[in-house]
């Protein structure tokens, strides 16, 4: 029996939204300063966009490097992937960190999927052998995002919206697509990666034969963005 694919924000993503285990937020750079040896992060010019749970990038500090709690208006702490402190390896004077959020994925999935997807899909995993196949300009896992093209959600009205700020191609490509699954690429918010977060249908088989297969996101705003909440 032939599966299928729908248009979904998959249900699971849903639950897990209010327990933090995802973060659209783009990549900010304020400026803050930490001592040597130490893991608090003082001084930063602004906090805004920034959360729990983002990498911290700077010279000077090991990676990875997260936020693990913020204490004021102007300071933070760092850890490291598993918990430890992460203190920084020399003296940060008033200088640009750089703070990014999770990393998002876009795999594809074949033309006559065997499995169904949609609301009820809850992990990359799910797609089994129903992912287009490495080869052809496509590599198993999908068209990675960087963390600096998450935009982060705004709101308007009752609801938000947000997606990403490039389109995911796939360059010299040969291969037939019926839909694509969005999932977080990044395990250290609960140690588990490959969380769904939405399915799309393409409205039938799409080919592309030597040739760039790109999908094109809406216009960023309220109900045409690709992700919603009202």
């Amino acid at each position: 029996m032939t599966g299928s694919v729908t248009t979904a924000m998959c249900t699971s993503f849903k639950g897990e939204m209010p327990q933090a285990l995802h973060c659209f937020n783009g990549s900010i750079s304020p400026t803050g300063s930490c001592a040597s040896g130490a893991n608090h992060v003082t001084g930063l010019s602004s906090l805004a966009g920034i959360t729990v749970g983002m990498l911290a990038v700077n010279a000077n500090l090991p990676s990875p490097s997260y936020v693990s709690y913020i204490d004021s208006t102007t300071s933070l702490y760092l850890s490291g992937a598993t918990g430890a402190v992460s203190n920084a390896t020399g003296t940060i004077t008033s200088s640009a960190i750089t703070f990014t959020a999770d990393i998002y994925k876009m795999a594809l999935i074949v033309a006559s999927p065997a499995g169904t997807y949609g609301a009820a899909t809850t992990n990359y995993s799910s797609l089994t052998t129903d992912e287009v196949a490495s080869g052809g300009g496509y590599t198993t896992g999908g068209f990675a995002w960087t963390a600096a093209q998450n935009i982060t959600p705004t709101t308007s009205g009752t609801g938000a919206y947000w997606q990403w700020t490039t389109n995911p191609s796939w360059t010299s490509a040969t291969f037939s697509t019926s839909g694509a699954l969005v999932y977080n690429g990044t395990s250290y918010r609960n140690g588990a990666s490959g969380r769904s977060v939405a399915t799309y249908s393409f409205g039938g088989t799409q080919t592309v034969t030597s040739g760039t297969f790109t999908v094109i996101q809406p216009t960023n705003g309220v109900g045409t963005s690709m992700l919603q909440v009202n």
